[in-house]
């Protein structure tokens, strides 16, 4: 197939894999202590807020309808209370933002109801994959351009199943609705919502004003509400609350696709008047976190990972095109790609806003490829691409990890001249060959799409997006020029950039797919590393520098080496040095 000719209609770029995720955190949550050494340098207070919240045209999610689902716990009857899907965030490895006004946490964006768009809608941006957080005792230190340890398949696949399990368990969708009732008046409410049985009849009627619920002489307003479910529900003979069917036959993608569409272009924009508006809402929402079911994955990328380009490979161009997915790659951190004019682990692009483009169209911006017209937010992305550019990398925060041994970084500072310099001073894609390291990511940006490589494809689709996008927006070229290279690149150089390593204690796991837990490990040769490790904790290692590998009862995930991606050989360098020798180098490391 031809990139140019991928075939009309609506497009869904999931580049991260969990499309327009969200979740709040409670308001009593407490800030993170960072120890003493006060807020990440770079970015100003409101700054910050920006960077953490700001749209980027992705928001396609009802606030009021996730703040009305359960939680995996509440279907599970785990709990006293009812918990609902937004609670308790970090199970999911997104961070509370305790100075969110709407409670939402780090990298989840609002875009409040408005005439033409009558209700909160939530999208995810930049931030849910780039601010990371890291404990070490009582202290806690987030740091502002630093991976985060989001788990997208952990939070799609509880999406997908509490959506499904709610729409087809009567008691269940009578509890979704009364609680929607709830909160679709007050969209941007937080906190508990009331038990059911507070849930007035006159909230009822007002939730759903096209649907009689008024109390009349022989029914009450809940058994009204239960008769209409169960009307609406058994008028046809495929239920319109069945959840969607997928599989891998061309119709049934075909009609997946057309309902899919339909929710972008209509429920998204409707405002609910009746109990089937709502329960045709949720099957929408459903629809939007299944269409990742479409591809294959041989590798579960977990917290922290994706395989970015592989679904948007698939998505764009095809299941058939993408074969089986094996090469997630871990979040980089931001201050990293403000030193080289190649962008991602591969160096595969100089271009800063058509990666922006993509990252939103990942994220759930959708695109229709017959015209090229998108959701995205141009001038928002310029917007965050400014505050991304004002990030700097972190320095040791001695306070809460320990001071630093100025003796050590001084022997140090000759091991790193001798064993790291030559590749970490100046930015360069280093070949596979040279470098060892897995090479299924950089393989799979290299395969082709019919008879075109995967990146002229993909540049096609991104540079048309773009220029759609600016003249909606009527972007100036004085606008433009900043955020451009004369000439734009999207390349498949088969290796992966080196860079400079400030902050790198505040980037693990380590080597592009990471793979590797701590940098001491990176410098023992390949075969004594961990070939299984848990992945997850935010609970820091102080003398190897990343995670630490025990944890106490079960672990959130565990990486294992062995699987297709995973790979954790290569980089064999310094591992020939002695046990004080790699202490002196990793104190140094520290230190940059």
């Amino acid at each position: 197939m031809d990139g140019r000719n991928a075939g009309g209609g609506l497009v869904w770029l999931v580049l991260a894999g969990v499309l327009g995720s969200c979740a709040s955190a409670p308001r009593t949550s407490p800030p993170p202590d960072t120890g003493g050494s006060g807020p990440p340098a770079g970015l100003s207070q409101r700054e910050r807020e920006g960077f953490y919240h700001l749209a980027q045209g992705n928001e396609h999610l009802w606030l009021a309808v996730l703040r009305a689902l359960p939680s995996r716990s509440t279907l599970e009857g785990r709990g006293d209370s009812f918990q609902s899907f937004l609670d308790a965030p970090e199970r999911f490895g997104l961070l509370a933002d305790p100075d969110s006004p709407e409670g939402l946490p780090v990298g989840v964006a609002l875009v409040p109801a408005t005439e033409r768009h009558p209700v909160a809608r939530v999208g995810t941006n930049c931030a849910a994959c780039h601010v990371g957080e890291f404990h070490y005792r009582d202290a806690r230190v987030r740091v502002d351009g630093a991976p985060s340890l989001l788990n997208m398949e952990d939070f799609n696949r509880e999406a997908v199943e509490v959506m499904s399990r709610t729409l087809v368990d009567r008691a269940q969708l009578l509890a979704f609705l009364q609680r929607l009732a709830v909160y679709l008046p007050e969209q941007t409410r937080t906190g508990a919502p009331p038990r059911l049985e507070e849930v007035s009849d006159d909230r009822l009627q007002e939730a759903y004003p096209d649907t009689d619920l008024l109390p009349d002489g022989s029914s009450s307003a809940r058994e009204k509400l239960k008769a209409e479910v169960e009307w609406y529900c058994g008028s046809q003979e495929l239920s319109p609350c069945r959840p969607p069917m997928l599989g891998p036959e061309p119709a049934r993608l075909r009609e997946f696709d057309e309902q899919l569409g339909q929710y972008v272009h209509e429920l998204s924009r409707r405002q609910v008047r009746t109990v089937p508006d709502a329960i045709r809402v949720l099957r929408g929402h459903l629809l939007y976190f299944m269409r990742l079911g479409k591809l294959k994955f041989a590798t579960y990328a977990g917290p922290g990972r994706v395989d970015a380009f592989g679904v948007a490979r698939g998505v764009l161009f095809g299941p058939q095109v993408a074969g089986v997915l094996d090469a997630p790659v871990s979040y980089p951190c931001l201050w990293e790609f403000q030193t080289s004019p190649w962008l991602h682990w591969d160096g595969n692009t100089n271009s800063i806003m058509e990666r922006n483009i993509g990252q939103a169209l990942g994220m759930g911006a959708v695109v229709d490829r017959r015209t090229f017209e998108s959701s995205v937010l141009p001038r928002n992305l310029a917007e965050l691409e400014r505050l991304s550019r004002k990030i700097v990398s972190p320095r040791w925060p001695e306070d809460a990890f320990g001071a630093l041994d100025a003796a050590r970084i001084e022997r140090g500072s000759g091991l790193f001249a001798q064993n790291c310099q030559e590749c970490h001073e100046k930015p360069g894609v280093i070949p596979l060959e040279v470098v060892g390291t897995d090479g299924n990511r950089a393989r799979s940006f290299a395969s082709m799409v019919g008879d075109l490589e995967f990146p002229a494809a993909l540049q096609d689709l991104l540079s048309r997006v773009k220029q759609r996008a600016y003249a909606r927006e009527a972007l100036s070229q004085s606008e433009i020029n900043p955020l451009e290279p004369s000439i734009v690149y999207w390349r498949a150089p088969l290796g992966y950039v080196s860079r400079p390593l400030a902050g790198i204690w505040a980037s693990p796991p380590y080597l592009h797919n990471g793979s590797v837990p701590t940098l001491w490990d990176l410098l023992l040769p390949a075969a004594r590393r961990p070939a299984r490790f848990p992945l997850g904790q935010h609970e820091y290692d102080p003398e190897k520098v990343g995670y630490v590998t025990e944890v106490p009862g079960k672990a959130r995930f565990i990486f294992d080496v062995s699987m297709p991606g995973n790979g954790n050989g290569g980089h064999e360098y310094g591992t020939g040095l002695s046990d004080e020798e790699k202490r002196d180098l990793i104190e140094y490391l520290k230190s940059l």
